[in-house]
């Protein structure tokens, strides 16, 4: 039977969840949307509510029909990632079953770039909250925790196979969960500086899903 992966539970204090019309739900959903093109582009301290209200075609005055601020708004859009997309993503692993199987770590490394290639302005905004709002390093670490608990899976599995034992599964998960974390971010945000050329989805996959493989079992 494949190991469960524990299950985040999202923190940081928001507005409390209202009943929405369905004229409702379809505005926050637009507002939303608009907030994590722009937090992407632009990070958090670059994107203005009126930036967020104006490409979701809506006046400033509506934003706060739903949302404190725009810190509230990144909560909303945080937890939405964890319960929404990272949870039924990974309940269960399905790992290595030999030491030369590389489809679980391709696999893997190409849901986990999809993810967050589809909410990097969620992931850049949470990030660049924490140095501001210490209730948004929870929420960092919610995120982060799911990865973790999937790497962290393998290098076990891998000790079953006879490698790696002299890694630590939660040393070493933090370890890669940061590596993946800050090379997807990197290749995923425009003009970072970091790279004279923009990495191909599939270049990015192959490069992490190496490492990762390589990091357990060496060269086979």
């Amino acid at each position: 039977m494949e190991p469960m992966i524990r299950q985040p539970q999202a923190g940081g204090a928001a507005r409390m969840p209202r009943k929405l019309s369905s004229k409702g739900r379809q505005t926050q959903q637009a507002i939303e949307e608009a907030a994590r093109k722009l937090f992407a582009e632009n990070g958090f301290h670059g994107t203005t509510v009126a930036d967020i209200t104006s490409a979701a075609g809506k006046s400033p005055a509506v934003f706060y029909r739903y949302f404190n601020d725009k810190a509230d708004l990144v909560s909303a859009l945080a937890r939405t990632f964890i319960h929404d997309v990272l949870l039924p993503s990974g309940v269960h692993v399905h790992l290595p079953e030999t030491p030369q199987d590389t489809e679980f770590f391709a696999t893997a490394v190409t849901a986990f770039w999809g993810m967050f290639k589809e909410h990097i302005g969620t992931v850049v905004a949470v990030a660049q909250l924490t140095a501001i709002q210490p209730r948004f390093t929870l929420l960092q670490n919610e995120v982060r925790r799911f990865g973790m608990g999937v790497v962290a899976a393998s290098v076990r599995r891998a000790h079953e196979h006879g490698y790696a034992r002299e890694l630590d599964p939660d040393n070493t998960a933090l370890a890669i969960n940061l590596l993946f974390e800050q090379f997807t971010i990197a290749c995923l945000l425009p003009d970072t500086g970091v790279q004279d050329r923009q990495l191909s989805d599939t270049d990015a996959i192959a490069t992490l899903s190496t490492i990762w493989k390589k990091t357990l079992y060496g060269d086979i």
